[in-house]
C-alpha cells in the first residue's frame, strides 16, 4: 500500500487546476463557500478513478480521436476559467467572479487532463494481478480517497490563508492573476 499511496500523495498534492481552482476560490469566496468544490474534486475525481480502474480508461487509450477531443475542451473550459480568475478584481466581485459550485468542478473532473491521467496511471501502474482484483482495486481507492480529501482541503485553507494578507484590490488583482497565469502554466505542463 506504501508505494500506492505516495504515488497518490505526489499525484493529488502537486499543483494542477483543481488545486489552483481551490486555492483561488478560497481566497475570492473563503473556505466555507469552497467546501462543494472540495465535494465536487473529492467525488468527481474519485468518479473517474474508479471508472479508469473497470477498464473505461481502455477505450480513451484506444481511441486517441476521443482523447484529443476531450483535451481540446478541457484545455477551452481552462482557459475560459483562467480569463475569468484573471479578470476578477475584489474578493466577490459578482460581476467577474462566480463561485463555482459542487457541480461544476465534478463534471470538470471528466475533462480535467492530471485527473484522467493519474487515474489511467493509477490502473496501468498498480492493477498487477499479483492479488484478486477487488482487494487491488480496494487498495488503489483508499489510498486515493485518503490523498485527494488531504490535498483539497490543504490547498483550500492555504488560499483562505491569503484572505487576510490581500487587503486591497491591487494585491487582490496580482493574486488572481498570478493564480491564472499559474492555471495556464498548468494546461500546457499537462499536455505536453
Amino acid at each position: 500500500m506504501a508505494p500506492i499511496l505516495t504515488f497518490a500523495m505526489t499525484a493529488a498534492i502537486t499543483p494542477g487546476p483543481n488545486n489552483i481552482i481551490l486555492s483561488t476560490n478560497a481566497v475570492n469566496f473563503g473556505f466555507r463557500k469552497t467546501i462543494p468544490l472540495i465535494l465536487g474534486v473529492f467525488f468527481g475525481f474519485l468518479s473517474v478513478l474508479t471508472l479508469c480502474l473497470l477498464g473505461i480508461g481502455e477505450i480513451y487509450k484506444s481511441f486517441p480521436a476521443i482523447a484529443m477531443i476531450l483535451k481540446i475542451i478541457a484545455v477551452l473550459f481552462l482557459s475560459y476559467l483562467s480569463f475569468k480568475i484573471f479578470t476578477s478584481s475584489s474578493f466577490s466581485d459578482e460581476k467577474n467572479s462566480k463561485n463555482f459550485t459542487f457541480k461544476d468542478i465534478y463534471f470538470f473532473q471528466i475533462i480535467n487532463p492530471k485527473g484522467v491521467t493519474v487515474s489511467m496511471s493509477s490502473s496501468a501502474i498498480f492493477i498487477q494481478n499479483k492479488f484478486p482484483y477487488e482487494i487491488e482495486f480496494i487498495l488503489i481507492f483508499i489510498c486515493f480517497v485518503i490523498s485527494t480529501s488531504t490535498s483539497a482541503v490543504v490547498w483550500a485553507a492555504i488560499g483562505h490563508s491569503f484572505r487576510k494578507y490581500l487587503n486591497d484590490q491591487k494585491k487582490i488583482i496580482y493574486f488572481n492573476r498570478t493564480m491564472a497565469l499559474l492555471l495556464l502554466c498548468s494546461i500546457f505542463v499537462i499536455m505536453i
